[in-house]
Formats: C-alpha cells, structure tokens, sequence
C-alpha cells in the first residue's frame, strides 16, 4: 500500500486559524521585530549606515540570470527523460523476451543521467562563477529534479506503460510532492488571498534569513584581523539564536509558505508537508516531522524498496536511507563551497544517526536540550562552512595531494586562523 493522498490543510493553517495560536505567533513576530530593531540600531552605530540585508542579496544573485538559464537546462533533462522513458518502456514491451537486459540498461542510463546532470549542475556553478544564493538555487532544483524522475520512473516501470500522460509528468514536476501518481486530490477553486499570503511569508521570511545571514556571516574587517579558536567557538555560541531564528524562517519558507503557494496555484489538495516537529524530543521522529516531502520519498523508494529487493534488515535500511540522504546534501555543500568538506557527514553520522535510535525521556529538559543542540550544530555547521569557503576562495589549491582533500582548507591556509 503506497501513500494515500487527501485533501488537508498544512498544520500551521489551521493552527493559525486558531485565536490561541494565532496569539503565540504575533509573539514571535513582536519579539522577532525587537530583535530585529535592536541589530539595526547596533549596525547603524558601528557602521553608519543601515542595509536591510539588501547588499547581500545584491551580491548573492548578481548572476541570477544564468542562474535561471542553468535551471531551464535541468528542466528540459528532467522533461526529456519522460520522452526516453516512453522509448524504453514501449521497447520492453515489443520485446518481452529481453527485458531483463532492457531493465539493466534503462537503469544504467537513469545513473548516468543522474551522474552527468550533477556535473553539470557542478561546472555550471565554477564556469558562471555564482555565488551561494544562486548555487543553492540551481543545486537544491537539479535534486528536486532528479529525485522526481527517479520517482516517475520508478513508479510507471512498477505500473506498466499504460497511461503516460507528458500534462501529468508536467504537472508532478511542479507539484508539492515527490510521489508520482496519475492524479491527485484537487481543490475545486483558487484562493488568491491565500496566495498573496504565502506571497507575502515568502518575503518576510526570505529577509529573515537574510537578515540571519548578515549576523552570522563575518564581515570584511574580521576576516582580516583572523580567527583564534577561542574566538570561532565565541561566534558560534553568540550566533545561536540567529541560527535558531534561520532555522524557522528556511522551515516557513520552504515547507510552508512556498509549499501552499504552489499547491493553492496548482489545486494540489492534500498539504500535510509537515508534522508537528516542534513538540517531539525524539530524534528519529522529529528528523520525519520536519520535512515530510522528502521522508516520504525516502521511505517509499529507498527504505521499503532496499528492505523488499536487496536485504530485509531494518538497521541497513535505515543506514542507506541516511547515506543517500547525506550524500545529496555533501553534494549540494560542495557546490557551495567550492570543495569537498564533510562536515555535515561527519556530525549526522557520529552524532545524529546514532541518537536517532535513542528514546529521550518527553520532558521539558530534553525537549530544551535537543532544541539547544540542533542550535549549536547548525551554528557550527554555518560558521565552519564559511570558514571553509573563505579559505578555499582566497587560498585555492593548485595542485592538491590526498592529504590537502581530506583536511580542511581553513586550517592548512593562511588566511583564517591566526
């Protein structure tokens, strides 16, 4: 039995439709907009001036436009697969009696598909030379593409030939799902008030992150006076709560706010793109709660196939299913960074895979402890990874050894640490 769709709202709007609720969320906002004052007055002090986060974003999508270009390539990809994948199974089923051989190369030619669209997702990024809001753009797009086509494909080649539809493949690619089906629940109208609400959380969250970004990111005269460790450790504690505030602001805007905004315009009925992670102490379910597009993606075609079609052992299940997820995101850093740094490999599977399998006591001292800790990871993970770009685009290497790609460029180079 695969997932069953219905039509349901996201859990923030009908929680928001509730007063109680409603009355916690003008709390943050109230308390988000001190914080917000307060930095700017602080900003205006010590630089005499105030930017409002527009310079960053000014030089974080100065090459937006080929940005969008490398994007409309990763789209044309994804819609040409559909044309190869009709070939195929069209051919498998002229020729019933080699479709195993069929079957093996059609998966070879999904992996090199796969291999050869990242690469170029890859050169893109260093050729145009973008910056980090357009690679994260671009990179985080060509996963989205790829994992929808690996889905299509994955599904239709379980369901027959029957009923390719190029307008259904068109419409999964943009839906907020990553589980293909021939149709979905669909809302009967538009609600265009709705959609300028998204539009205008979008906004609001995207200068939250922004504004997160100019707190946390090093400015120019304190990447010339270097770093003691005694001072990166100072950083990441200080910049915890502009992590935990950056946190909220990429969860409302890409699973709330951009998630509605696409289903409300596509009548895309069930919304549930979340749970209520926020109440849950526990890791392995809070890591499901918080982003339930992909969770079910994973589960369905990577946990449940691994466990029906290699080796029925949940534990090995469980781990491909955190390599995969890992991978995809070390790949999606490399681009960013311009090398390879696992850091975030590292801590997920030193710290959060083994802990996932550990049932913390529901109080509110480990509820606070595991908020904390997702803090400071994310702080150490920001502060880390742009140490690491720094140091990778002010000393590049020229001619690396094995040893230059395995420890970090930010401690070998000259430029961060004193």
């Amino acid at each position: 039995m695969g997932k069953q769709f219905t039509i349901r709202n996201s859990l923030l709007t009908d929680n928001f439709a509730n007063s109680q609720t409603f009355s916690i969320y003008n709390v943050i906002i109230i308390s988000f907009t001190c914080l917000f004052f307060q930095t700017l007055g602080k900003e205006y002090v010590t630089r005499g001036r105030v930017t409002f986060g527009l310079d960053v974003i000014r030089t974080g999508f100065v090459h937006f436009d080929k940005a969008v270009f490398v994007w409309l390539c990763s789209f044309g990809s994804a819609c040409a697969s559909f044309l190869f994948f009709k070939i195929w199974s069209n051919l498998r089923e002229f020729v019933k009696e080699t479709a195993t051989i069929l079957d093996c190369f059609g998966l070879i030619c999904l992996a090199v598909y796969s291999f050869y669209t990242c690469k170029l997702v890859t050169d893109a990024v260093y050729y145009f030379d973008f910056n980090m809001p357009c690679t994260l753009f671009i990179s985080l797009e060509q996963v989205r593409f790829l994992i929808k086509v690996h889905a299509f494909v994955r599904t239709k080649t379980s369901e027959g030939p029957s009923g390719l539809s190029f307008s259904k493949y068109l419409y999964f690619l943009f839906a907020p799902t990553l589980i293909y089906r021939d149709a979905y629940p669909r809302t009967n109208t538009i609600n265009w008030k709705f959609i300028i609400q998204c539009l205008l959380e979008c906004i609001a969250s995207f200068f939250a992150l922004t504004f997160c970004v100019v707190n946390c990111f090093p400015s120019s005269e304190r990447w010339a006076q270097k770093y003691t460790v005694s001072e990166i450790l100072f950083e990441i504690a200080v910049d915890t709560i502009f992590s935990a505030v950056a946190m909220m602001a990429i969860f409302l805007l890409i699973f709330h706010s951009v998630q509605n905004l696409f289903a409300e315009i596509l009548q895309f009925g069930d919304r549930l793109f979340y749970l209520d992670w926020w109440n849950d102490c526990n890791l392995n379910s809070w890591l499901l709660k918080w982003n339930k597009i992909v969770q079910d993606w994973l589960y369905y075609y990577v946990y449940r196939d691994f466990k029906e079609h290699i080796c029925d052992d949940g534990f090995l299940a469980k781990l491909t299913v955190f390599l995969v997820s890992f991978a995809v995101h070390e790949w999606i850093m490399y681009c960013c960074v311009g090398g390879f740094f696992p850091l975030m490999f590292f801590v997920f599977m030193t710290v959060v895979f083994p802990l996932s399998f550990y049932e913390f006591p529901k109080t509110v001292l480990f509820y606070v402890l595991c908020l904390c800790l997702a803090g400071l990871l994310i702080t150490a993970g920001f502060i880390f990874y742009t140490l690491e770009w720094y140091a990778r685009s002010q000393s590049p290497l020229t001619d690396p050894t094995l040893l230059d790609l395995v420890v970090p460029r930010f401690i070998t180079c000259d430029c961060v640490l004193k």
